[in-house]
Parts: C-alpha cells; structure tokens; sequence
C-alpha cells in the first residue's frame, strides 16, 4: 500500500540524489531508505531511478512521481497547518529556510521580541542554498523562507521585507579609504573577490556591479563565505562586497582591512518572507513580516 513514507523518501531522495544523505534526512538507516523506494517503485509498476555505483538518475517517469509526492506532501502540511490554524497560528514549531549569509546577523535583532510575543513558538532555522529551500517549501519540509526576492509567484506569495545595502571591503592601504562614501563608479578598474554560491544575491549583485561600474571579477579566487571574503580583501588579494549586516556584526571593527558604504541609492539585495500559497497561515504570516520589519536594525531599509 501506497504511504506517506514512500513520498516523504522520493522527495528526500530527489533533493539530496544521494541515498546516505536522504537517509539521514529522513533519520533512517540506507537499507531502510532504499526498501522505501523498491517498495514504491514494486507498487506502481515502474522503475523510478536508475541505479550505479557512482550516482543516481531518475527516469522520467521518476521525476514526474517526485513532482506529484511532492505536492500531496504540500498538501497534507497544509491539511494538518489549517487544523492548527485557529487555536495559533504563531505557537509550536515554525520551519523556516534561511541563507547563510542572512541569517547569524539578521536573527538576533529580531529572534528576542519575536520570542517575547510568542513565547509558545519554536523556530526550525535552516541554512541551505535557495533553490534548495524553495523545493523544501514547496514540498512542506519548512513552512517559510527568508531569502532574496522578490520571491513571489511558481506557487509561492511573499511579503518583502528590506533592503539590505552593500559595502565595499578593502585593504587598509588602499587609495579609496581616504572617501567617507563611496559611488559605483569608485569602482572602475578595481578586481573584486565574488561570492562563489548564487542564490543569496551576493554573486549577482557583485557580477551587476562589475558590469555597470566597468569593475571585473577576480580571475583566480572566489569565497564559499563571508569571513573567507573578509579574509581575502585583508590578506591583500582585492577587495569585495559585504552586506551591511554582516559588516555590523563582523567587519567594521576588523583592523586588518577597511570598509566604506555606497552614497544613496546604495546597492542593496532585497529580502523577501514567502510562503506556499496554499498555505492557511497567510494572515498570520503577514503579521509575522510586519513584527520583523519592526525589530529591524538600522543597518538596513525597512520596505513598507
């Protein structure tokens, strides 16, 4: 008989394409995640994934399963959000995806009243790559995402949140310290360390800025994170981009390199709260956007 084990380890499988770590998702063992599939596949009459001993690849028919387990799985959170719903809609546990780069310095301005209000609510942060996240909420793994908008439409509604506006990073001797403020054209002829991961907007705002300002990217090094970014421009490879969060938090004190704002209209990454249409929680996580925008720090731009 068909379960909702059988889904939730097809959609942990399509995520993952590993069978180790879509076990460990599901908090299975290999063999358990594996007979879960056969299982599926004996039942529908058809071969979901081709196996090999190096990777996995799903058959057409396979990645057409994964898009309908997915959506009962939606569903069914959706079912079981709505009958909670009207006693609370901020008690219990709320998942929410978040970037890596967002995250440790957004969450303690806003996590203490947040908590404050709601003293009943429990908070699953999860840090992954966007494309990721949207797939999780998609198939109601997490109920929300705070991650680069605008974050609207496939499915989803979104309310934005701020604007968070960019700094440029960079060696203590360069000539650009000497201005208070800087504007994109400063940036001429300058090679800039970029964010390797797409997704948390760092990459394309960095690449957008290149472009406009006649700056280039960095021929030989790209960062996995932001402190690695930090210790780049202070080791003298060049400077980058930091968001103002994060300069807050970690950079303006750093002695080993220097960092200048951008004179208004500063670029900025817009960040967006988005959840699944379907959702029965909309109203409640409207008021969920308004209190953050409330708790927001003065490093960013409030969005009405």
């Amino acid at each position: 008989m068909l379960s909702l084990r059988h889904l939730r380890a097809l959609a942990a499988l399509a995520e993952t394409e590993h069978f180790r770590k879509a076990a460990e998702r599901l908090h299975v063992t290999q063999p358990a995640l594996s007979a879960q599939i056969q299982g599926l596949e004996a039942h529908l009459g058809v071969t979901l994934v081709e196996r090999t001993k190096r990777r996995l690849v799903f058959t057409p028919v396979g990645r057409a399963m994964v898009e309908r387990a997915r959506a009962i799985l939606a569903e069914i959170t959706d079912m079981e959000s709505a009958a909670k719903v009207f006693a609370s809609p901020l008690e219990g546990l709320l998942r929410i995806g978040v970037p890596p780069t967002l995250g440790p310095y957004l969450l303690p301005h806003v996590l203490p009243d947040l908590k404050a209000r709601h003293q009943g609510l429990r908070l699953y942060l999860r840090e992954e790559r966007l494309s990721r996240q949207l797939a999780e909420l998609a198939s109601g793994e997490i109920d929300l995402v705070l991650g680069l908008g605008p974050l609207a439409g496939e499915g989803r509604e979104a309310a934005p949140l701020f604007d968070e506006p960019l700094w440029l990073a960079l060696p203590t001797d360069h000539p650009l310290c000497a201005k208070a403020e800087l504007v994109p054209a400063d940036l001429s002829g300058l090679s800039l360390v970029l964010f390797e991961r797409e997704g948390d907007g760092m990459r394309d705002l960095g690449l957008r800025l290149c472009q406009e300002a006649g700056a280039s990217e960095h021929p030989d090094f790209r960062a996995t994170s932001l402190d690695t970014l930090r210790q780049m421009v202070a080791s003298g490879l060049g400077a980058c981009l930091l968001p103002a969060l994060y300069v807050a938090a970690e950079a303006q004190d750093d002695q080993q390199l220097a960092v200048r704002p951008f004179r208004k209209p500063a670029p900025c990454r817009r960040i967006d709260l988005a959840w699944r249409r379907t959702d029965p929680r909309k109203e409640a996580f409207l008021k969920l956007a308004e209190m953050l925008r409330a708790s927001l720090p003065v490093a960013v731009r409030r969005v009405p």
